[in-house]
């Protein structure tokens, strides 16, 4: 038996922190001497005092330890460290996103671009408004506004608070979509022309303050912080004015998920009809919600990949469209048999016809990602003719060439980068990861034949080339080919026409290779 002046120099725990565990219950001696009140260890207890330690060391609790000195299998033990696992790789995100904040902020600082703005991200309170939205030539306008709407309302409603409701989802210079807004504590007259609204925003806000005069910056911080942060804008901004120039910026966001929201490879709906759906859908606008969409007032600038639909009878489906029934858009994610299911809604307001789809798209730089809160789509029908299958609208080109040589591009190329446009690359930057690249390798042969090798086969048999093009008989496209020299190296770019052409508006991007 050793004493507890022994123990403590055989497992190097002080003699005050083994009293403190004993009166936890975490390392009970084996006696006590009822006169001398000397406690004595066995040998075991220095077991005990290692896993003490070990446990300490992977940041367990006191608690959590002594629940695992009790547990009495191992499963309840591995229970406990997966659950431990789990808190410690959050804190390990956590971390991580504070470092980048952290060093996004000084290295701003350091350039002189920007003052430190803190943005938090939290639940704020509910505001009631007399507002009215237009388009306004600037904000300075919308300010303007508000204080003829102060100057037109009873004294005895009005707040001290001026908002401007920021609609707008990309940077411009004039003519803004906003809402100026007043607040008010009473009941607004029913006779003012303004509408009345109570601004209610979820836990997740993210805010910060700034001066007037500090808006811009303020905006760009805020912008780079949701970045940095893995947050995206869910809603419309709102700018919040108080007397002495101080101004508080908030819009609701949403953070990212770690893994992209699938669901089950089959989908257990029944088809159900829906006339009003059938045909063809052309993209007017890419939105954070319904509220944002002004028809013919577009705020999104960029066009995705789904830019036309397609509601083929029967609810079949097509390309990257899993299927329809009514009220839902089935589209396919990454992973082999998933698909996300979009809800829309229709419109008709006699004039036209508009789709609201409910979008959760997965594609972010070639890496499979997506936030839980869909971004909403607005398409307005362009057909209403029915379709009965996909070859009645695909795109299909004119593939009938003679075989003209081309000793400059025959041999082997060796995937290089993927880009939207040619201008768009770089030699020395790297616009679509490696891995994620389909396309490994291209052969032109001298005697017309094609052959590229992909991550799933190698395909020699549908397509040729010629001069200038490559040709694939089974899809029916002609894909044209160039070679430039780019600081003394040669590039090969080659058109990709996949579904995105053949389905989606004649949309072709490049592969960019160099010589094996």
């Amino acid at each position: 038996m050793y004493k507890i002046g022994e123990l403590s120099k055989l497992c190097n725990i002080s003699v005050k922190t083994l009293r403190y565990y004993e009166a936890e219950g975490l390392l009970i001696p084996d006696k006590i001497d009822k006169y001398t009140k000397y406690r004595y260890y066995s040998a075991s207890k220095l077991e005990e005092c290692y896993r003490i330690i070990a446990l300490k060391e992977l940041g367990f609790s006191l608690e959590e330890i002594r629940a695992q000195l009790t547990a009495d299998d191992d499963e309840k033990i591995a229970q406990a460290l997966n659950t431990k696992l789990v808190e410690l790789r959050a804190l390990i995100e956590t971390t991580q996103t504070q470092l980048r904040r952290i060093e996004s902020i000084k290295s701003n600082l350091t350039k002189g671009e920007s003052k430190m703005f803190n943005v938090i991200i939290r639940a704020t309170d509910e505001l009631r408004v007399a507002f009215i939205r237009k388009e306004y030539l600037s904000k300075s306008d919308a300010l303007d506004d508000i204080e003829r709407i102060k100057s037109e309302l009873p004294r005895a409603i009005l707040g001290k608070r001026r908002v401007i409701i920021n609609y707008e989802t990309e940077y411009k210079e004039e003519n803004f979509d906003l809402a100026a807004c007043i607040e008010i504590v009473g009941k607004l007259p029913t006779d003012t022309g303004y509408a009345e609204r109570l601004i209610s925003l979820d836990s997740h806000v993210a805010s910060l303050v700034c001066k007037t005069d500090e808006l811009d910056d303020a905006y760009k911080a805020m912008i780079k912080h949701l970045d940095d942060c893995d947050y995206k804008v869910c809603g419309a901004y709102y700018e919040i004015y108080y007397n002495d120039g101080t101004v508080e910026l908030k819009v609701p966001v949403i953070e990212k998920t770690k893994e992209a929201i699938y669901q089950s490879d089959k989908i257990d709906m029944p088809f159900v009809d829906d006339p009003d759906a059938c045909g063809k859908w052309k993209m007017l606008d890419i939105l954070p919600t319904r509220e944002h969409f002004v028809y013919g007032k577009p705020k999104c600038s960029h066009l995705a990949w789904l830019d036309e639909i397609y509601f083929i009878d029967g609810g079949r489906s097509y390309w990257a469209v899993a299927g329809w029934t009514k009220g839902y858009l089935f589209t396919y994610g990454s992973e082999h048999g998933s698909t996300f299911l979009n809800k829309y809604t229709i419109e008709n307001d006699g004039q036209r016809k508009l789709l609201f789809l409910e979008m959760y798209d997965y594609c972010d730089g070639g890496a499979v990602g997506t936030f839980n809160k869909p971004e909403i789509w607005v398409y307005e029908q362009v057909e209403d003719m029915h379709y009965t299958s996909q070859e009645e609208f695909r795109r299909c080109d004119y593939i009938d060439y003679p075989f003209v040589n081309d000793e400059a591009v025959t041999g082997e190329w060796v995937v290089r980068d993927f880009v939207i446009n040619k201008e768009d690359f770089e030699p020395d930057k790297q616009n679509w990861e490696k891995k994620n690249l389909f396309v490994l390798k291209a052969e032109f042969k001298p005697n017309g034949v094609y052959i590229s090798t992909t991550k799933n086969f190698v395909n020699s048999v549908t397509s040729t080339w010629t001069k200038g093009l490559v040709l694939n008989k089974r899809e029916k496209t002609a894909s044209a080919y160039e070679i430039k020299v780019i600081n003394g190296k040669e590039y090969l770019f080659k058109e990709w026409k996949t579904g995105d052409y053949c389905f989606g508006n004649g949309r072709a991007y490049w592969y960019v290779f160099t010589r094996e």
